[in-house]
């Protein structure tokens, strides 16, 4: 067994088939962690978020959404990616936000993926031992405002990738002289965020309790601007998933009992130009600071998933615990279950 075939055995092409990700689905990249949604409400929305971000996902969604954080918040994501065919496949997400005076909003997070335990086998089949493979990519977000209504952020990460130890890769190659099967490189997120109400402000409509326009947002990021992640040589690297997202997002509805709000997004690859874009919309409908519905869709052709998303959330003071029912490809039809925890203080 070469290289190459231990590497993509330590990346289970079930993975690459599943609706963990906008990017998932389409082209294979380096780095899939670093395409992986988190936060359960976003989840929830049809994944749908890069303009009514709130918490500390912005990080990832929009580090733009800092430049409107006026607390400190941090959030945690687990889910299990593939029930049904594989149980110790985890995504991890952790990230926080504040303010920070004279700045806007600063962040952190940090993402772990673990693929799970592999078997290493030679060319005659017998069994060498087993590995574990992962990723994990820490990273550092600003988000400011810089103009009237207009906010602008960036966020730096570090990625890793193991996709399978040095002992293991001189076992597999017969002692043969090669890199181990690990990786690493470095990225950037660019976003953007304008809050249209700031531009024309709405006016009460009689006997509604509406507001017309209703106030609305619209984002923009450029996710994974970076290097391309090799394993073994420059010339077998991969890209890592460069991706634009795009979302309108509005809250027609805002009373102390009862907030309404919707989003619509466009994802699409900035590796694989003739891939159909990936739609995504959502909506949530949250009763005081208490409790949330939410509903949502994902359009992704080329992934074949065209299917509803739902979720709930429950807030007590601070805490919000929210969870999200996803789907997966349509060959896999077991959903993915999303729980995430958010805490403002």
């Amino acid at each position: 067994m070469n290289v190459r075939t231990l590497i993509c055995l330590a990346l289970p092409a079930l993975l690459l088939l599943v609706g963990a990700g906008p990017s998932f689905a389409q082209g294979t990249s380096g780095a899939a962690s670093l395409n992986i949604t988190p936060g359960a409400r976003a989840d929830a929305m049809g994944r749908a978020n890069v303009a009514l971000c709130n918490d500390a996902t912005a990080n990832w969604w929009n580090p733009a959404a800092l430049g409107q954080v006026d607390q400190r918040i941090f959030s945690l994501m687990h889910t299990q990616l593939v029930p049904g065919l594989a149980d110790d496949v985890y995504y991890e997400y952790l990230g926080y936000a504040q303010h920070m005076e004279g700045w806007g909003g600063v962040g952190a997070s940090l993402i772990f993926l673990t693929y799970g335990k592999s078997i290493a086998t030679d060319a005659n089949g017998r069994e060498l031992g087993t590995f574990s493979s992962y990723e994990f990519s820490p990273s550092v977000s600003l988000g400011t405002q810089i103009a009237k209504g207009l906010s602008a952020g960036v966020s730096l990460k570090y990625v890793y990738v193991s996709l399978a130890p040095a002992d293991i890769m001189r076992l597999v190659s017969e002692g043969e002289d090669t890199a181990a099967g690990t990786g690493d490189t470095f990225g950037a997120d660019l976003g953007l965020l304008y809050d249209l109400s700031e531009l024309v402000p709405g006016f009460p409509l009689p006997g509604l309790g509406i507001d017309f326009p209703p106030p609305t947002r619209i984002g923009l990021n450029i996710q994974n601007l970076g290097p391309n992640i090799s394993f073994i040589s420059e010339d077998e690297s991969d890209p890592i998933g460069r991706n634009m997202k795009l979302g309108i997002g509005i809250r027609p509805y805002d009373s102390e009992s009862i907030r309404f709000l919707a989003e619509a997004d466009i994802n699409k690859s900035l590796i694989y130009a003739d891939e159909e874009p990936i739609y995504n919309a959502g909506c949530e409908l949250s009763f005081g600071n208490y409790a949330s519905a939410r509903f949502g869709y994902i359009y992704d052709k080329a992934g074949d998933i065209r299917d509803p998303t739902f979720g709930l959330g429950g807030q007590i003071g601070g805490l919000s615990i929210d969870y999200a029912s996803v789907p997966q490809a349509r060959d896999l039809p077991e959903r993915v279950t999303k729980l995430s925890i958010t805490y403002r203080f």
